[in-house]
């Protein structure tokens, strides 16, 4: 893929709410394109996750910094696919070649989703004593016989703290959702890439909505189908083994479909020739 230009002229575009379905079909449509290289590459995120696991608290740390790039990542498979380009994981450290002024823009932002999502923790900590975090821990590790995972009961002030931690990583992402790949397509800095991603999802609020809530549907079903089939065959364990490469297949069409979201949302010129031509053609008028 060639070097954008230095100079980029980037103007929001006016979405209808029915683009948000319209970036949720295409993540789908593309995934199918190629599934078992989206799903290796989430796979490929997932081992790099375990591994970062197991190093010393500093450089944990310095892994997680670079989170914001596995979305940008997926963004550059999801044009390669569409460019009729091979997949490789050489697109999650791709971004950072690109230039000094580039890579400290990915480090800051992935610096402010730390230093956010941290305060976050602690402050929700602080406030009940760490219930909701062990709460989300024991509701998320699976049980030694291979049954589903027994929740818990949640006091008043726990359920609170949930809540606001969900509302506050909600938050957060707003700022975030298009920041990196403002900084690799827009040359952008961190700062206006943070303010540009905060306007222009309020300017798409409606599409966005649809969208965020059409994820929810999808969720909500494939939870639904895998309780009720644990339900009628007895076989949770079962449904557990087919969690696992669904879930991964859910994930991996779900950072396809953001692609989706940032090229119909910002027009940018000379680049990103595709978004042009997707926005014509597939995406209602407002």
């Amino acid at each position: 893929m060639s070097t954008p230009p230095a100079t980029v002229k980037i103007r929001l575009r006016s979405l209808a709410p029915a683009a948000g379905l319209f970036w949720l079909r295409r993540g789908f449509r593309t995934f199918f394109r190629r599934p078992g290289g989206f799903m290796g590459l989430f796979a490929f995120v997932l081992l790099l996750l375990v591994v970062s696991m197991m190093l010393p608290a500093a450089l944990r740390l310095a892994a997680i910094v670079l989170m914001p790039l596995m979305s940008l990542g997926f963004m550059l498979a999801t044009e390669d696919v569409l460019n009729d380009l091979p997949l490789r994981p050489s697109v999650f450290w791709a971004p950072l070649t690109m230039g000094r002024a580039q890579l400290r823009a990915l480090l800051t932002i992935g610096l402010v989703y730390v230093a956010a999502s941290v305060l976050i923790v602690f402050f929700g900590d602080v406030i009940d004593g760490g219930e909701a975090s062990r709460w989300m821990e024991q509701v998320m590790t699976p049980r030694a016989d291979g049954q589903m995972p027994e929740i818990p009961a949640l006091s008043g002030v726990g359920t609170a703290v949930l809540l606001l931690k969900t509302f506050g990583m909600a938050l957060v992402s707003v700022p975030l959702w298009h920041a990196p790949a403002l900084v690799h397509w827009g040359r952008q800095g961190a700062a206006q890439a943070m303010f540009s991603s905060v306007v222009s999802i309020w300017r798409t609020r409606a599409a966005f909505l649809v969208y965020i809530m059409g994820w929810f549907i999808v969720l909500f079903l494939f939870t639904l189908a895998i309780s009720v089939f644990a339900a009628i065959f007895g076989a949770a364990p079962l449904a557990l083994v087919a969690l696992t490469p669904v879930s991964w297949a859910l994930s991996a069409v779900f950072y396809t479909s953001i692609w989706f979201c940032f090229v119909d949302t910002f027009e940018i010129t000379p680049t990103v020739v595709y978004h042009t031509v997707m926005a014509d053609a597939d995406t209602p008028a407002p």
